[in-house]
């Protein structure tokens, strides 16, 4: 409802009478005053109600623009608040304080140039100012800036010491630059100033697990459970802290003495981690499966359990449960992607195709996929021509994928010398780019080196060969490859070295190479 006449709004769009205007503005004044009065009391909603009834008389008053955005800002609405800061600054330029606000707003919504610019305005006026310098580090910091934001933080901690809370924004930029030492010399300064049941002391804690400094974090969660021994909180991430430093029987006995209490889905899915590190698989695997029966709905857990079965060779059973699994989270790249790769370990590589191909279609850009897809394309039988495609397009997407640019050029060789008169050169290219994106990848100077001998530039094929020899002595195809290309050359003596040495190899294949390196690339979905 309008409140105010038309009359009279006709009369402020005008001007107004002096005298009206000067009763006017007293009145939006005493309205400022009460808006400052609630801000200070913490009463937003009042402030903002007080401030806006300020607007409302007085429409340029930068001090009501700048309390409504104050009050904007502490209720959350920082859509509003950077509204009106802007204008009280339009209105008033050298506001600090306002300017200030703004630098605050600018740095919850994540603008984080935009922060540290209405910062340093106010720090070009005022450069000794507690909270501006303070802020400054805290956007610097934001912005992966810690060497900058140590240095405003070291400033801040000037004029106050003593204050633990430039001192915490130290210990993050110590941390960020792997400065052990300063940050353990930080973190002692700290606990100076901290009262053992001080609120920021959990804060401390969060932030050293957040920042991985779980030997640091482990005398602060020991300190806080101490206090407050029934913490799940605080148990579950000391716990976390044994299982990331080693101090795995640590970590299983704290497990274990929670899970008496109560059952619960994240203690055991942490166990069975610390369990299979310790060694007990028999146990680690228990406890994966009861995290999965407690919470079934939880994709990790479940994807866990599965995994867990995959490092223990009980494929079988991964098989099964990683089937359940898709069929219950359809849209789970993970959860194909261990199927596809369960498959592939158990041997049936068209059954592994045909999965990792359903992979591809909902995480069409996941590098993992057409690693695996990559290692079963031999073996792929009636699906390698939808391998082949699903490369092609992957490679428009993501040329700098290194093992994919490795196996389209493998694909397309195979292919060429499945045609007997087909091009090579387009898998040369490939090969060519896998070498220059990782020129240490054995494997893609094998296959190069193979390209060329079948193009007839033998010399470059056994530089090529050579050098993946060189990369992995182990490699053994490739010893077999560079003995032929020795004979071609009239090498014969080289020749012969290089077959014995393919002969001895082969004698002691490493059978796992395939489950270590496929293990590896499904680590990265493990949580």
């Amino acid at each position: 409802m309008n409140v105010w006449g038309t009359p009279f709004l006709v009369l402020l769009m005008m001007g107004a009478h002096p005298a009206l205007t000067a009763e006017a503005q007293e009145s939006a004044a005493a309205y400022c005053r009460q808006a400052q009065a609630f801000l200070t009391q913490g009463k937003y909603q009042q402030a903002r109600e007080a401030a806006q009834r300020a607007l409302q008389l007085d429409s340029r008053s930068a001090e009501a623009e700048g309390l409504m955005g104050t009050a904007d800002f502490a209720l959350g609405d920082l859509g509003l608040a950077q509204k009106h800061l802007q204008r009280a600054l339009e209105l008033q330029p050298g506001s600090i304080a306002v300017r200030r606000t703004l630098g605050a707003t600018y740095l919850k919504q994540k603008r984080l140039k935009d922060a540290r610019h209405e910062f340093e305005l106010v720090l070009a006026s005022h450069p000794d100012v507690f909270v501006s310098l303070y802020s400054l580090g805290l956007a610097l910091l934001l912005d992966d800036q810690p060497s900058a934001a140590f240095k405003y933080f070291e400033k801040a901690y000037g004029l106050k010491p003593g204050d633990p809370t430039p001192l915490m924004g130290m210990l993050e930029a110590h941390l960020k630059l792997k400065q052990d030492a300063q940050a353990r010399a930080t973190l002692n300064e700290l606990d100076k100033h901290l009262e053992p049941r001080d609120p920021r002391r959990l804060q401390l804690a969060a932030l050293l697990i957040a920042q991985g400094s779980y030997g640091l974090a482990i005398p602060e969660f020991e300190r806080l459970r101490a206090l407050n021994p029934d913490s799940y909180d605080l148990n579950y991430n000391l716990a976390l802290a044994y299982h990331r430093v080693g101090k795995e029987a640590q970590a299983s006995a704290l497990l274990e003495s929670l899970l008496g209490r109560s059952e619960n889905a994240e203690l055991e899915n942490l166990l069975g981690e610390v369990e299979q590190t310790r060694g007990n698989h028999t146990r680690a695997l228990a406890a994966l499966r009861r995290a999965a029966e407690l919470e079934p709905q939880n994709e990790d857990y479940r994807f866990d359990y599965a995994y867990g079965l995959v490092r223990q060779w009980a494929l079988g059973q991964a098989l099964e449960v990683f089937a359940s699994a898709t069929k219950e989270f359809p849209k789970s790249v993970k959860m194909w992607l261990g199927w596809g790769a369960a498959y592939y370990l158990a041997g049936r590589y068209e059954d592994a195709a045909r999965t990792l191909l359903r992979a591809t279609e909902i995480a069409p850009q996941a590098p993992e996929v057409y690693y695996l897809l990559g290692r079963a394309y031999d073996a792929a039988g009636s699906y390698q021509g939808s391998v082949e495609h699903q490369f092609s397009r992957y490679m428009k997407a993501d040329p700098k994928d290194v093992w994919a640019q490795y196996f389209y050029g493998k694909i397309l060789a195979a292919r060429s010398q499945q045609a007997s008169s087909g091009d090579l050169t387009e898998a040369q290219q490939h090969l060519e780019r896998a070498v220059a994106l990782d020129s240490n990848l054995a494997e893609a100077h094998m296959e190069l080196g193979n390209v060329l001998e079948m193009r007839g530039q033998m010399e470059a094929a056994r530089g090529e060969l050579e050098r993946a020899v060189q990369l992995d002595p182990k490699l053994s195809a490739a010893y077999y490859r560079l003995a032929q290309v020795y004979r071609k050359l009239g090498e014969t003596t080289p020749a012969q070295k290089a077959v014995e040495k393919f002969q001895q190899l082969k004698a002691q294949e490493r059978a796992d190479l395939d489950r270590e390196q496929i293990q590896n690339f499904l680590e990265r979905w493990v949580r």
